[in-house]
């Protein structure tokens, strides 16, 4: 029984899906039409028709925009213009200078140096004060007072230097001796600066007298015509100068003793000799060694302004 009943679950099992096939086709044949034997069922009654909707009312179609007229090619912005091609044979010109700006007021200040001499301060006794102004760029004017501010200096004689009862005082106005007055010609075209040629005249008083018991005393005025080369360098407004040449003495004047002990100005040679003893044995020149040219040396320092 047993091999009975699988030979019929087997079929069975077989048979099953051809079942399920059958019946699908059959759910999915279209529903067979009328027939006399079958009529059709009444179709539903058509629904009545509905009432018409009320059209809304029509909406005003927008005025038409104006389209812009179209820019004409002219009003366009202009394109940077391209430079123009040079020909090989063209040749760049330099610009032109710049326009020259004029003088405001056509003024010009000139320029102004005061300096001090140490050298003739400290050994000759006299405090020379060198005042100058451009006059143009290539003249200047000096003006040099002196003023007498030690009476017994080192370099008043050599040959009196161990004595001390010489002295030298102002015959002019008060400590003023006098003055010198210049020319300055500048090479470089740049006045208060670089080389100078100067050209001038002094005019100095001075008094020497030897105290006790001597009690000698000598008035000279000295006026001597001179000529100086000179450098002027300056740093902003510092300045240094020096100046090297030769004076004349125009007011020559001699004084020498006789037999006597008598001051004369009847003299063999060229002296201005002052007594340094009463008996007047020991005498000493007032005239200088190249007389009657004299030797000039300057060294100052000042400022520009």
């Amino acid at each position: 029984m047993a091999p009975l009943a699988r030979s019929l679950a087997l079929i069975v099992g077989i048979a099953s899906p051809l079942v399920v096939l059958a019946n699908r086709a059959t759910a999915q044949a279209p529903a067979p039409s009328a027939t006399a034997s079958f009529p059709p069922l009444p179709s539903a009654p058509a629904p009545a028709p509905s009432a018409p909707t009320p059209s809304a009312a029509p909406t005003p179609s927008p005025a038409p925009v104006p389209r812009a007229a179209p820019v004409p090619a002219a009003s366009a912005a202009p394109a940077a213009p391209t430079a123009p091609q040079a020909s090989a044979s063209a040749v760049a010109e330099p610009p032109p200078p710049p326009p020259e700006v004029p003088d405001a007021g056509g003024s010009h200040r000139p320029q102004i140096s005061a300096r001090a001499d140490p050298f003739n301060f400290l050994l000759g006794g006299r405090l020379s004060i060198e005042l100058e102004v451009e006059l143009s760029k290539y003249l200047s004017l000096e003006l040099v007072p002196v003023f007498v501010v030690i009476k017994s200096p080192p370099m008043l004689n050599y040959a009196t230097y161990e004595k001390s009862s010489l002295h030298q005082e102002s015959n002019g106005w008060g400590p003023l001796a006098g003055a010198a007055l210049d020319l300055g010609i500048w090479f470089a075209g740049k006045p208060l600066q670089g080389y100078v040629l100067r050209a001038g005249l002094t005019n100095y008083a001075y008094t020497y007298v030897t105290t006790p018991p001597a009690n000698d005393t000598v008035s000279h005025t000295s006026r001597e015509l001179y000529v100086l080369l000179g450098s002027h360098n300056r740093w902003s407004a510092i300045t240094l100068a020096y100046a090297f040449g030769l004076g004349y003495e125009l007011n020559q004047q001699n004084r020498c003793f006789d037999s006597f002990g008598n001051a004369t100005s009847d003299c063999p040679k060229d002296q201005l000799l002052i007594k340094l003893d009463q008996t007047g044995s020991s005498v000493a020149d007032l005239h200088g060694y190249l007389y009657p040219f004299d030797f000039l040396v300057r060294f100052s320092l000042g400022v520009v302004f």
